[in-house]
This record gives C-alpha cells, structure tokens and sequence, in this order.
C-alpha cells in the first residue's frame, strides 16, 4: 500500500511539472467523457419530460382514428372510410367497459370581442363527455350538458389564455364573444395547462361538435375522432376487443375484413420512444468510445514518450531495487491518474452544457449516478489500457543500459 501511495506522489508531481502536457494529454479523454454525460443527460431528462407531458393525458384513455399511431402506414390509411359521431354514440350506448366516449372534431375561427381580436385560433368541437376523457373541467364556470350539444348552442368555453388576452382582468364566464362573426355566449373557462410539445394547450376554444359541423368548416375527409375513458385502467385489453367488435358492426364489416379503424394508446408513443433512446444510447456509446479511443491512444504516445524521457531514471530507480512490479505500476497509476483527471473534468463540462441547454429550453437534464459511474469507469478502463504498454516497456528496461541513455 505504501508504494502505490509513493506511485501516486510521484506521479501527481510529474503531472504538476508538465502542466501543458498534461492537459493537452486528457483533453481527448475529457472530450469523450463529456460527449457521453451530455448526451446521455438530456437523452435521460427528455425521456422523462415526455413521458410526464403524456401522463396527463392517461393511462386508461383509448384515442380511436382512421390513422394508427407512430407505426401506421399513412398512404393505406387515409383510404379508410372516416368515423362518425353516430359510432361513438353506439360505442357509448353499447360497451359496458366504457366510461365516457367524446367524438371530437377540429377546426379554426377567429375570436373577437369588442376591443381583441385573434385569429386563427384552434376550436375543438365535442360532446358533454369531453370534459372527462381529456381532463378538461373548467376553473370556473362550467361544461355544456347534452341537451346543449345535442342543440347545437352558439355556447363556447375559452381556453385560459384566450380569456387572459381577450378580458384581462374581468370575468369572461356571462359575456358574448364572436367567432367567424357569430355571437357566442361564454359558459366557461377552462384551467390552465401549459404547452405540450410546443402547442399552447390554453389557446383554443371549445363549442359543441353539432354547433361547430353547423357555422364551422372541418375535414369531412377525416370524419370525427373518438376519446374513450376506459372503466377499468387494468383490463384495457378486454375493453379494447370490447371496442373493436362493437367498431366492426357499426362499420358493416365483415368477418374476413380487417379492421379500418387504428385504437391508438399512450403506451404506443412510450414504446416508440423507448426504441429511439435505446437507438440514440447505442449511438452514444459508439461515439463516446470512438472518442475515447483516439483519447487513449493519446495518452499511450504520450507515455511512451515520458518513458523514454525518463529512461535514466528509470535504471536509477532500479538500481537502487526497484522491481518490475513497481516500475509497471508507477506508469499504470500515471496513466489512470491522467485519465480520471479527464474524466472527472468531463463529467462536469457534460453537466454544465446540458444544465446550459435545459436553461434555454424546456427539456430537463439529468443527473444520474449510471452518468457518472460511466464517465468514471471508462476513463479510468482506457488509463489502465492505454497505460500498461508503455509501463510495461519500461518495466523490462535495462538498468544498465537505462542509466547509460543520452
């Protein structure tokens, strides 16, 4: 134990001596440790956004469209006949899995009141049920009830950012807006969400799907999607079956057909984006090795060249008795010393640039101890590599011929 703390004196010292050398020598090292942290930071922390951006979206709700999600083939797909309000409502009276079925319908208008006016604003339109398949219960105020969707009332809830930027500070709940020109009266407004992949979740407007297919125009190519809140969040498998089948009637289907409609989860995008990271890792890995590699073979040229700028005392040294052993593992040390250096400054110039990034974006880094283990193991793995053939060359130096070196 005493001579690897004497190696490690040394070798600390010999660093102190050669500071440009040193530094130039772990810079590859620091490079490859800090491609590694950094990326696998944010490849960590934007897997963990996403996957709490999609949480609120839940886990027992079942989005029904002509296109299936992620892995659909969009060319066959849009050829599907489109889904209508009159399958949702039979899902809804039919399927005793089911909770709440919302058909939905998408569009735009303009939003205008006496002083404000905004364009192009997204309007959904929906039935009494939205409200619970998408977690959309208004802060204040309230949702339209059936007898208003099935009536086609000119009755809108605002998204929180429309009520902000059209009345300020007042009440919108009881005043009359104008979207497209016609008079809407505001039942409620809804709480405040945030973005969600870039999209303002708080600026749209929401009016019954009756009222908007009645003054709005919409996709009739597409027909309606359709949200369902399952009953039982741990048998989504039966109540999918439950759902195909009653699909497939209401459709005309026949036994032989496939299916022409796509039953998309949540877990499809988190499957998706498992095998993106998985890719994305991979990837990592082959370029933080790569740079590693060329790290390391620096710090092997550089060691050679220490070994034969210490040849005489090297044969000093083993003049005076000291072994093969001890002389490998003064340069081994040297080496994993150099490299933990490099290491270590990698871990934290990783860390600075993705807490740097996620300061301009919304992504989160991460700090994980698997980075850091990482970062350390491999830069001192390519020390111990790197470093044993030049400590081993000048482990089997000659003392004679060593203290005789010009």
């Amino acid at each position: 134990m005493y001579y690897i703390w004497e190696s490690i004196k040394i070798s600390l010292n010999i660093i102190r001596e050669n500071k440009l050398r040193s530094f130039l020598t772990l810079l590859g090292i620091m490079i490859g440790v800090t491609t590694i942290i950094f990326v696998h930071s944010v490849l960590v922390g934007a897997e963990k956004f996403i996957v709490q951006e999609l949480s609120t979206m839940g886990s027992n709700t079942l989005y029904i469209s002509k296109y299936t999600w992620m892995t659909g083939d969009w060319r066959t797909e849009r050829k599907r006949k489109p889904l209508t309000v009159e399958q949702a409502n039979f899902i809804r009276d039919n399927s005793k899995k089911v909770e709440h079925v919302s058909p939905i319908l998408y569009s735009w208008c303009h939003v205008k009141n006496r002083s404000t006016m905004l364009t192009y604003i997204s309007m959904v339109g929906t039935t009494e049920s939205y409200e619970y398949t998408s977690d959309s219960s208004p802060e204040s105020g309230r949702f339209f009830n059936s007898t208003e969707a099935e009536r086609g009332s000119n009755i809108v809830i605002l998204g929180s950012q429309i009520a902000d930027l059209m009345f300020e500070n007042l009440d919108p709940v009881g005043q009359h807006v104008k979207l497209n020109g016609r008079k809407f009266y505001i039942i409620g407004v809804l709480e405040k969400k945030g973005e969600m992949f870039g999209n303002n979740m708080d600026e749209k407007v929401i009016v019954p799907i009756s009222t908007l297919k009645k003054y709005f125009g919409y996709n009739r190519r597409h027909g309606v999607d359709i949200t369902i809140k399952a009953k039982d969040p741990t048998k989504m498998n039966e109540t999918i079956d439950d759902i195909t089948s009653l699909l497939r009637v209401s459709r005309g289907l026949k036994p032989d057909e496939d299916n022409d409609f796509s039953i998309n989860q949540i877990s499809q995008i988190l499957d998706f984006l498992n095998k993106i990271t998985s890719s994305l890792q991979i990837l990592l890995f082959v370029i933080g090795s790569l740079s590693l590699l060329v790290g390391g073979i620096g710090i092997m040229n550089i060691m050679l060249v220490s070994v034969t700028q210490r040849t005489k005392e090297i044969g000093t040294r083993k003049a005076l008795g000291a072994t093969k052993n001890l002389i490998r593992t003064q340069f081994v040390i040297e080496s994993v010393i150099l490299c933990s250096f490099g290491g270590m400054a990698g871990i934290v110039t990783g860390f600075s640039i993705a807490a740097l990034i996620s300061s301009f974006t919304p992504l989160p880094y991460s700090i994980s101890m698997i980075s850091i283990i990482i970062g350390v193991g491999f830069s001192t793995l390519v020390g111990v590599v790197f470093g044993y053939y030049p400590a081993n060359k000048a482990a089997k130096l000659n003392p004679i011929n060593a203290l005789r070196y010009e």
